[in-house]
């Protein structure tokens, strides 16, 4: 089988000092189709950010695309967000 799309593992997403988001875990497959519902301030762009690479992942484990969101260098989130769509 093939690398997942988005995979995270244990990350905990953070704005600044603020723990938005702990222990998240998902996998999504090529074909896959996904909504990220919730209640205002869950965590839902938050979420989003860490994907796009807006906000680091310092916690727990995280590829998207191929890009390891752990080790993203400055220079490829422009090229990232372009195979995301962003």
């Amino acid at each position: 089988m093939s690398n997942p799309i988005l995979q995270l593992k244990d990350a905990f997403i953070s704005q600044g000092d603020n723990l938005v988001l702990s222990n998240v875990n998902v996998e999504i497959n090529k074909g896959e189709f996904v909504y990220l519902i919730g209640k205002t301030g869950s965590g839902k762009s938050s979420f989003m950010k860490v994907l796009y690479a807006d906000l680091p992942l310092k916690e727990g484990e995280g590829t998207i695309v191929n890009y390891n969101l752990n080790t993203l260098k400055e220079k490829d989130i422009p090229f990232l967000r372009r195979k995301i769509g962003i």
